[in-house]
Formats: structure tokens, C-alpha cells, sequence
């Protein structure tokens, strides 16, 4: 089966979804009116409160809510085959995501830019808002663990990835300092902006290939820690910023980046046709993935359904969303009627961001598919199913080549012998960052003289126990090493690089593309993080404005850096600590229960203020199918995942906060629910006797 068709329905249906049912809701059951007075006219402060052009924020907007969700959600879920993670984005964006992005953003707007745990606890009480407000800040710390798990994995050892999107930053700040300090916020000055940032943009990625070959290039191979450590700077400069310094422009610049990129990749999918390697539907099992009678190990654990839902996460529907439409972009709306097109818009654009992920993904073999997006032990000497060496006296041809970091992959100290590591496992990560001297010294075939790490052979796979088919010609063409590059990213950068190159001419640039698909995608995740951080940023400040004034005041810089710290500090604890295996269910299961507490609130706005108490089925059909799967997702997560984490002392730590973490969400939600549904039945009955 090819792509195009798919491509063709889903863009006819969020076309139609648009033009009819947004109209629908914006006119009827929210009724926008551009008399109204927003918070940015209200409010206006030239620090958070700041009127914005409609297509400014749309930008903004798009880039806040569309981080790694759209993209690896859709391609993490692709183990379990091409019709079900197909068929739930294209439903759940136009009859959940886009629904629930719309209600919340105007609620904010009405309600002078307030936070949904504010929100909540005007509508449904003093009780509900304080359970939503601690349940809400741990989902904002795991829904930016999750995001930064991604780029983390994608940019390690990555020397053109991370001078490209290093780049990003000066040229949004320039960008904001020009629009708003040279040219005084014109249009003009956006446009002039705007040109010259992107092409800086794009000539960073031509360049990144000459830095990466350059001494430079060897500095810029940073470790997955310092490149955490990196992640949780930027977002801490971002949050405490003026939002037209750093967060808006950059938001912006990124965003022509990705609509433009989606736009050409949608165009190279009609064009190119691919066929969709991946089966309509796969086996399922214990940890394992059948496809065409061959077994890999699973990319994420869990059956069909729920897991389904919940790793697609942000791709259909996502609770995230609700944190920026009462965060950042109420904050800045001009007028209502920009609500529609952000709110609905920006939406329906990040579903056709994981439809077109899902089909550059599924385009690849499946064994590729499995090879870059797990990461299995290997034996350091062969057994049955492989290993790195042959037997334990080949280890001895090591000795005289082993680096200081092979000696720590292999857990050796200074001076003992590599045939000490006989009976150890490592995982395929490690084995391929092993320097090219010490491959070759194993008959490996690496080039001992290169400064890159090499991608090795077909034949190097088989000797090692890892199926692969077009992988050892990817990884050349790439000049990276590809296998092992778990989180979704890696993949998902191949896949939109084969349809690239297959676009007349390109056949050769399937490196330059590879690179410019990790930009893309990093781009997307940084954007998130930034936001996402200003967001907890404020949601904390809220919280501790109930004990002190001052900390409560967002424009009070010490406030704003403490609380800026504590959410920086928290999400970056998970990624030090944790695996995209284990961050990113959690981060699927706090994403759609907090999804479902604001599609809960949204309800009651509806039933309270809307014309009709049935235009409250508009979010309560949502929210009674993500309730569902993902409180069952949570209860068997909890089961199946991380309290037996807690049993094994290698992994007792982080079982204990996942479990505490999962635990206290899930009873959150919970009692948010039932607590919504009592006001309800009050409203109804109100309105009946009225």
C-alpha cells in the first residue's frame, strides 16, 4: 500500500473540519465576539500582556503546543502498526484536540488570561482548583521530561545537530531585538525579520556538515548529561525573559520552519508515494513485537489498546495544550475571532504533523524501524544470539587500542585487561560508541582512522544479533550513527529524509536532509521547553502567591527565577534519571489526564454559559473516551511497569517516583472528575427550574 492516499483523506477531513465544525463551535457554542476587551488590551505590560498580530501568534502558538508529541508519538506507536495510530489522530484531533484547545483558550481569554488550575477553581471550587493545581504542575515536570528526553537522544554525540539549533538562539534574540527595539513591533520589521532569520536558519544547517568535520566538531559531540544541562540553561534564560525578547521570535522563526517543512514533506509524499513498509495492524506480546513472522523487541510495552492512545499523546489530543492556551497565548490575543484560527487551526496543523510523521516512519522496514528505535543487550562475548566478539581471547586485541572511554563502556580500570569484561552485556548504544580502533581491532568494519564513530555492516549487525535491511546504507548517507537512537527522533529524521531525497535531484543530500530533519524536529521540542517552562513558571508563582504578594507577581524577577529554577530543576531530573522506555508512558498518561481535566472544566464553562446544555457533549464525548483509556492505562502502568521497577534495586529509585508521581496523577483526576460531575448535576438542575 503507498502513502498518497492516506495523505488525500487526511487532508480532505481537516479541510471539511475546519470550514464546518470549528465555525460551529465558534459561532454557537462559544459565540466569539470581537466587542469583547482581551487581556492583552487590559493588561497590557510589554512583558507578558502584549497584543500580538494574529499570524505572530499563530506562529507562537503552533510552536508552544506542537513539540515532540506529534512527531514521535505517532512514530513510537507505529509498533503496533499503521491503521490504529492513523485512525486516532485523524478522529481525536477534529472531535477531541482541537475541540479542547479551542474551549480552554477562550475560557482564559474571558477569564483575563487565568491559568486552568485558576479557572478550575473558580468554576468548580476552592477544593478542585488546589487538586488541580498540584496535578497540573507534576504533569507540566513529566510533560517536559518527556519532550527533552526526545532532542536529548537526538542531539547526543551529534556535532552539526547541535551547532544548528545552538545557532537558533542568537538569531531570535537578534530577530527580537530588531522587531521591537529597532523597528518598533511594525510589520515590516517582522517581514524584514523574518526573511533574514530564516535564511540564517538554513544556512546553518548547509554549514553544520563544515563545523562537524571541523576541529570545532569534536568539541560540539557533547554527551547526552552536558547536553541536559545545556536544555535546562536555555529554558531557564527563556522563562525569565520578556516574551518579545527570546520565546516569541524564536517561536515564530521556528515555526515558518515547521510549517514549511510539514508543507514540503506533505508535497514529497504525494509526490514521492512511498510505500508503507509497516503492516495495517501487529502482533502484540510480552515485551515483543511480531511483524511478517519476525519478533523485535517492543519499542514501548503495553498492549494495543490503551497504550495506543497514550503514546500517540499529543498527535490526537493533548493536555499540554491547555497549559499554553491559558498561559502565554491568552495573554497576547488581540481580538476573539483569533481565537478560532489559533486555537482550532493550530491544532488541526499538529495532527497533520503526525500523520505525516506516521508516514515517514511506516515508509521504513520494519527491521530498520526496530534496529534505530530500541536499544537490546548484546553480549560482550557471542552466544546464541550474537555478541561483540567471538570468544574471550579475541577481547586480548583491545588491550593495546582501548580509549579511556571504551574502558568505561566496558567497566574496566586503568590497566586490566578487556577479557575482563568476558561475562558482561552492553547495551547496542554503547557498542557502537566504541572507537573505531577498537571495532577494527574486533573485525569490525570501521574505519580506525576516523575521527567519526563508524556505522557498521550488515554482516557487523548479524555478528552482533541485531536484524537490519537498508540501515548500514542509511547510516553512510547520514555520516551518523543511526542504530540504537531510541526516543522516536532518529527514525522519524530517516524516514523524512528518504522522501526528500526522493524528490527529483535530491538523491545525493540525503545527508544534508537527515540534518535538517533533526533540526526541524528539535526545533519543535525546544520551543515546547521554553514555553512549557514560562508556563510552570507562572502556575507556580500562582500557587505561592497565595502565601506572598511578591512571589505571586510574574513581573517580580526574583519570583519569577526562583520558580523558574524549582520547574527547571524538576523535569530535568527525569531525563538524567530516566529512558524514553519509562518517561514517555508516563508522560502519554499525565499528558491526557490533564486533557481530561480541562476537557472536565470545559464541560462545566459549557453548561453554565453556552446556549444549549447539549453543546456541553462537545467536550464531555472526549472526555469520557480519554478518561477511559488512560485512567486504564495508568492502573495497568502501574501494575505492569513501574511497581515492579521498585522490586529490582538497579531500578528501585526511579519505580518509587514514577509510582508516587503516576499514583498521586491518577487520584488526582480522579477525584477532579467526580467533583465536576456534582456541579454538573447543580447546573443542570439550576437551569431546569429557571
Amino acid at each position: 500500500m503507498h502513502a498518497l492516499w492516506f495523505m488525500i483523506l487526511a487532508l480532505a477531513v481537516l479541510a471539511i473540519a475546519y470550514r464546518y465544525y470549528s465555525a460551529f463551535l465558534a459561532a454557537k457554542v462559544l459565540a466569539l465576539d470581537d466587542a469583547r476587551r482581551t487581556p492583552a488590551h487590559e493588561r497590557n505590560d510589554g512583558q507578558n500582556y502584549h497584543p500580538t498580530s494574529r499570524w505572530v501568534l499563530f506562529g507562537h502558538h503552533f510552536a508552544a503546543i506542537t513539540g515532540a508529541g506529534p512527531l514521535v508519538g505517532p512514530v513510537l506507536a507505529a509498533q503496533f502498526g499503521f491503521l490504529p495510530g492513523y485512525s486516532w489522530i485523524l478522529i481525536g484531533v477534529v472531535l477531541g484536540g482541537a475541540v479542547h484547545d479551542l474551549v480552554m483558550l477562550t475560557a482564559s481569554v474571558r477569564r483575563g488570561g487565568r491559568s486552568l488550575a485558576e479557572i478550575a477553581r473558580d468554576e468548580l471550587g476552592p477544593g478542585v482548583g488546589a487538586v488541580a493545581g498540584v496535578a497540573i504542575l507534576f504533569i507540566v515536570v513529566i510533560a517536559l521530561a518527556g519532550l527533552g528526553r526526545v532532542v536529548v537522544g537526538a542531539l547526543a554525540e551529534s556535532a552539526w545537530g547541535v551547532f544548528t539549533i545552538g545557532a537558533s538562539i542568537p538569531i531570535a534574540l537578534a530577530m527580537g531585538l530588531f522587531i521591537y527595539k529597532v523597528r518598533g513591533g511594525s510589520s515590516q520589521g517582522v517581514r524584514e525579520a523574518t526573511a533574514v532569520g530564516v535564511l540564517l536558519l538554513l544556512l546553518c544547517v548547509v554549514f553544520g556538515k563544515q563545523v562537524q568535520d571541523s576541529s570545532l566538531g569534536q568539541l560540539l559531540q557533547l554527551s547526552e548529561t552536558t547536553i541536559t544541562l545545556l536544555i535546562a540553561a536555555y529554558g531557564f534564560v527563556a522563562s525569565v525573559l520578556p516574551v518579545w525578547m527570546l520565546l516569541c521570535p524564536r517561536d515564530y522563526l521556528s515555526s515558518y520552519m515547521k510549517i514549511g517543512t510539514i508543507a514540503l514533506l506533505v508535497l514529497g509524499i504525494v509526490l514521492v508515494n512511498p510505500v508503507i513498509e509497516m503492516p495495517l495492524v501487529n502482533a502484540v506480546g510480552a515485551g515483543t513485537i511480531a511483524v511478517d513472522g519476525e519478533v523485535f523487541p517492543a519499542v514501548v510495552r503495553g498492549s494495543l489498546f490503551p497504550f495506543v492512545f497514550i503514546t500517540i499523546a499529543c498527535g490526537a489530543i493533548s493536555g499540554f495544550h491547555a497549559l499554553i492556551a491559558s498561559g502565554t497565548t491568552p495573554k497576547m490575543i488581540d481580538k476573539e475571532s483569533d481565537i478560532r484560527p489559533i486555537g482550532y487551526g493550530a491544532m488541526l496543523m499538529e495532527g497533520l504533523v503526525g500523520i505525516t510523521a506516521l508516514l515517514a516512519a511506516t515508509a521504513l522496514p520494519p527491521a530498520d524501524y526496530f534496529a534505530i528505535n530500541t536499544d537490546p543487550k548484546i553480549a560482550v562475548v557471542a552466544d546464541a544470539k550474537g555478541g561483540l566478539a567471538p570468544s574471550r581471547e579475541a577481547l586480548a586485541a583491545l588491550d593495546p587500542v582501548m580509549t579511556a572511554d571504551d574502558r568505561r563502556r566496558l567497566g574496566l580500570a586503568e590497566g586490566q585487561s578487556a577479557t575482563t569484561a568476558a561475562d558482561k552485556t552492553l547495551k547496542l548504544s554503547e557498542v557502537l560508541r566504541l572507537s573505531n580502533g577498537s571495532l577494527a581491532a574486533l573485525g569490525y568494519h570501521a574505519d580506525p582512522g576516523s575521527v567519526h564513530a563508524s556505522e557498521l555492516s550488515a554482516a557487523d549487525f548479524k555478528r552482533l544479533g541485531v536484524k537490519v535491511e537498508d540501515l548500514p546504507t542509511l547510516a553512510e548517507a547520514t555520516d551518523e550513527v543511526i542504530a540504537a537512537r531510541t526516543g522516536g527522533a532518529v527514525s522519524l529524521a530517516v524516514g523524512m529524509a528518504r522522501v526528500f531525497s526522493g524528490l527529483p535531484g535530491m538523491r545525493t543530500l540525503l545527508d544534508y536532509w537527515y540534518h535538517f530533519a533533526i533540526m526541524f524536529e528539535a526545533l519543535f521540542i525546544l520551543t515546547t521547553i521554553d514555553t512549557g517552562t514560562r508556563v510552570g513558571r507562572f502556575l507556580l508563582q500562582e500557587f505561592l502567591g497565595r502565601f506572598s504578594r511578591k512571589l505571586g507577581d510574574p513581573s517580580w524577577v526574583p519570583g519569577a527565577v526562583l520558580s523558574s529554577l524549582v520547574i527547571v530543576a524538576g523535569w530535568s531530573y527525569f531525563i538524567l534519571t530516566g529512558s524514553i522506555a519509562t518517561i514517555w508512558p508516563m508522560f502519554g498518561i499525565a499528558n491526557q489526564l490533564l486533557a481530561s481535566v480541562a476537557l472536565a472544566v470545559g464541560t462545566t464553562i459549557v453548561l453554565k454559559e453556552g446556549r444549549r446544555p447539549a453543546y456541553a457533549w462537545v467536550t464531555l464525548g472526549p472526555l469520557l473516551f480519554v478518561g477511559t483509556t488512560t485512567l486504564t492505562a495508568g492502573f495497568r502502568s502501574l501494575a505492569e511497569v513501574y511497581v515492579p521497577m521498585t522490586r529490582d534495586p538497579a531500578t528501585a529509585t526511579m519505580g518509587v517516583v514514577n509510582t508516587a508521581v503516576t499514583g498521586t496523577l491518577l487520584a488526582c483526576v480522579l477525584a477532579i472528575v467526580a467533583m465536576s460531575a456534582r456541579k454538573w448535576r447543580e447546573i443542570l438542575h439550576a437551569r431546569a427550574v429557571a
